[in-house]
């Protein structure tokens, strides 16, 4: 039985990959393709079928291959066990166990087990357990657990388990598990790493967002808590993140932090803007790296004045949370001061304090 299903295997995709690339040498010659339309096909593997081997040149309405077909096209519904093709549209809907491709446009839904493959344009919505792919321009959904891939504009939504590519312009959201990327994004992308050639209309969001012709700054600063701190600004400005590295010391230890945040940039005047931003550090007090809870959260508001092209001046307030459950003597260095000092029944110790930011921008 397990021999039968290997051949069986070789045999589909075999059969998928040469009549992929005899489509695609004669898809200019689409137009003429005649077809006849059948109410309903019931097949095992084409041409074992009603349909025979007429099966390519026939729409049909109806359409259920216990294993795989082949045939011209679907205006109403196919099944398939382990998958379909079709050698020009799909208007309905399609279900197979494994995987469903078609050559011409797309119109409706489509369900596959692993992927769904359509060369021409999409106007429904697709569900695919690993990949979805799309040759041309999309509009509706793709819903992968893996991967969807869009060499055309998406005007609509894209949702995977891992990522989203968009190679056109993306009108609508893309929301991965990991990686996202469009060429031109008008619209939002939701995942931990997202890459845009330019944002027109939206904003990336994410743990990194890389926008080619979006906001990227290299600052270094100076706080109350943090004497040095760098800091790599990336995004847009309405939404950028933030990667911080930075060294202090306080009561007699050395401090070295590492964090992240967000921020967005508010344009004042040619030369002036206000920064909002939000971050999260972790500091290692005495050591390369300090284990249990030690962070600062800051929170602050920052006005700019942009003294030349590429060198800005900022300064503003802050408002800072130190949060520490560390056994040291005299507790955790990270506050200079505080206004709110508390210890839970667990042992965790909350400072709070204001604090002022001031540094360059380049």
């Amino acid at each position: 039985m397990r021999n039968i299903i290997k051949f069986l295997s070789v045999f589909i995709c075999l059969f998928i990959s040469f009549n992929i690339c005899s489509y695609a040498e004669d898809a200019e010659e689409e137009p003429s393709i005649e077809l006849e339309t059948r109410a309903f096909q019931l097949g095992f593997i084409t041409p074992l079928g009603t349909n025979g081997w007429d099966s390519w040149n026939i729409v049909n309405k109806f359409s259920l291959n216990m294993l795989a077909g082949y045939a011209g096209g679907i205006d109403g519904a196919e099944f398939s066990g382990l998958g379909s093709v079709l050698r020009t549209h799909m208007k309905g809907a399609q279900f197979s166990g494994l995987g469903n491709i078609v050559m011409g446009e797309t119109r409706g839904a489509q369900f596959a087990g692993f992927m769904n493959i359509d060369h021409g344009p999409v106007k429904g919505a697709i569900f695919a357990g690993f990949l979805n792919f799309s040759g041309r321009e999309m509009r509706g959904g793709q819903f992968a657990g893996f991967a969807n891939i869009n060499t055309g504009s998406t005007h609509g939504t894209q949702f995977a388990g891992f990522t989203n590519i968009s190679t056109g312009t993306t009108y609508g959201a893309q929301v991965a598990g990991f990686f996202n990327y469009s060429e031109v994004m008008r619209g939002v992308q939701i995942g931990v790493i997202n890459y845009a050639d330019s944002v027109e209309k939206g904003v990336p969001i994410g743990f990194l967002s890389f926008v080619k012709k979006g906001y990227r700054a290299f600052e270094i600063s100076a706080n109350e808590s943090i004497y040095g701190l760098s800091s790599f600004k990336t995004g847009t400005s309405s939404f950028y993140n933030i990667l911080s590295i930075g060294r202090g010391y306080r009561k007699e230890r050395s401090l070295f932090a590492w964090g992240w945040g967000v921020g967005t940039l508010i344009a004042l005047a040619d030369k002036f803007d206000i920064a909002v931003e939000g971050q999260g550090l972790h500091v290692n007090e005495g050591e390369w790296f300090t284990n249990g809870t030690n962070v600062l959260a800051k929170a602050g508001v920052t006005l700019a004045w942009n003294v030349a092209e590429h060198f800005t001046v900022f300064w503003g307030p802050s408002w800072n949370v130190a949060v520490s459950n560390i056994k040291k003597e005299n507790g955790s260095a990270i506050a200079p001061w505080s206004v709110f000092d508390e210890t839970t029944q667990g042992g965790i110790n909350i400072k709070m304090y204001p604090g002022l930011t001031a540094g360059i921008r380049l």
